[in-house]
């Protein structure tokens, strides 16, 4: 039963590195993908996108879910939907189609990461917890730093369809190690789960998300390009742009009024805004935001610059973003251990002056 456990153990680390490896693939091979596909500057922003809108806007609302419905339940389903998606993914003849299947994607994923901490969480007690965690997150950094080079050389060996091609055999893996080594939990607790908040979550960053990639093509306040849904244009001469914006606000003040709302009725919401009254909770959100705005810009343009520019292949590319992955492995290595010797708060400045 104690191996036993441990095995599970793997197995879900093996789910994490499923999602982690995936997304900086796809970083890697976005200039193949454009050469194969010859799709725009703005699809291959939705073909990263996509998956991040999905993923983040569901995280929340899936967690809930597996509480209520049971873990591994929804673990497995999450992992069943990323493979599928990411063979739809692997033969998708058009941008059109891989940014659907990347949507997909995100489904799964959003389904798979906060069920791994939730089991590892009902599986371990006391200090096994706190060494199951720490290789949960290890094995983050160090995907990250792998996948960059495995995509790169899947890119350059074989094609970048099998940068989603490799989900599958590890998606098999997983649902099998899952299923005999990792029982099943759930919280026969919890409380009314916030769809609402959910659904505002998902209208809000999905209309930013919208005007923030269609702007250049669309234009900034008149329209300067088709918009076209099935056999509706738009047909304004105003820019469907500023509305999102406009609806992204809205979706905003509707979602915080929801979630106060919640909370003073004594009910759960999908975001407890009471932490942002602690001071180093809120500071922190806002450090992590400004370094995730550069961070993943970088992460996008980078091998765009690296092998269109500079005539670099995808696997000279991987070699590059591992060196960024790896020293973010080190850092965070090195920050844990600094934190014990000074404040929290000037590891934080020294990274933030650092990045």
């Amino acid at each position: 039963m104690q191996n036993r456990r441990w095995l599970g153990l793997v197995f879900i680390s093996i789910a994490v590195s499923l999602i982690i490896v995936d997304s900086t693939i796809v970083n890697v091979a976005i200039p193949a993908i454009v050469d194969d596909l010859g799709i725009t500057s703005t699809q291959v922003q939705w073909v990263q996108e996509a998956y991040t809108l999905v993923f983040a806007s569901l995280l929340l609302v899936f967690g809930s879910l597996a509480d209520r419905f049971g873990r591994r339940r929804i673990m497995l389903l999450g992992v069943v939907i990323f493979v599928l998606s990411s063979i739809a993914a692997a033969f998708a003849p058009t941008g059109d189609l891989l940014i659907l299947a990347r949507l997909i994607q995100g489904i799964g994923g959003a389904m798979i990461l906060p069920t791994t901490l939730s089991l590892i969480n009902a599986t371990f007690r006391g200090r096994e917890r706190g060494i199951a965690f720490a290789v949960w997150g290890s094995t983050i950094g160090g995907m990250a730093a792998v996948g960059p080079l495995l995509g790169g050389w899947l890119t350059t060996a074989f094609s970048w369809r099998w940068a989603f091609g490799i989900n599958i055999p590890l998606g098999i893996l997983i649902i099998i190690g899952v299923l005999l080594t990792v029982a099943e939990s759930r919280d026969e607790n919890t409380r009314s789960i916030d769809i609402m908040g959910g659904a505002l979550s998902f209208i809000t960053f999905g209309a930013l998300v919208f005007g923030l990639i269609e702007g250049r093509t669309l234009g900034w306040w008149a329209t300067e390009g088709d918009f076209t849904i099935g056999s509706w244009t738009w047909p304004w001469a105003l820019s469907p742009v500023p509305v999102a914006f406009l609806i992204a606000i809205l979706g905003a003040v509707a979602f915080i009024a929801w979630g106060i709302h919640r909370e003073r009725t004594g009910r759960v919401s999908l975001l407890s805004f009471s932490l942002f009254r602690i001071g180093t909770f809120r500071n922190g959100n806002i450090a992590a935001m400004l370094v995730s705005l550069g961070e993943f810009g970088i992460i996008l343009s980078l091998p765009l610059w690296l092998q269109f520019v500079l005539g670099f292949d995808a696997l000279q590319t991987g070699l590059i973003l591992l060196a960024l992955a790896g020293g973010s492995f080190v850092a965070s290595g090195a920050a844990a251990g600094a934190s014990s010797r000074m404040p929290a708060v000037w590891v934080v400045r020294v990274g933030l002056a650092a990045e």
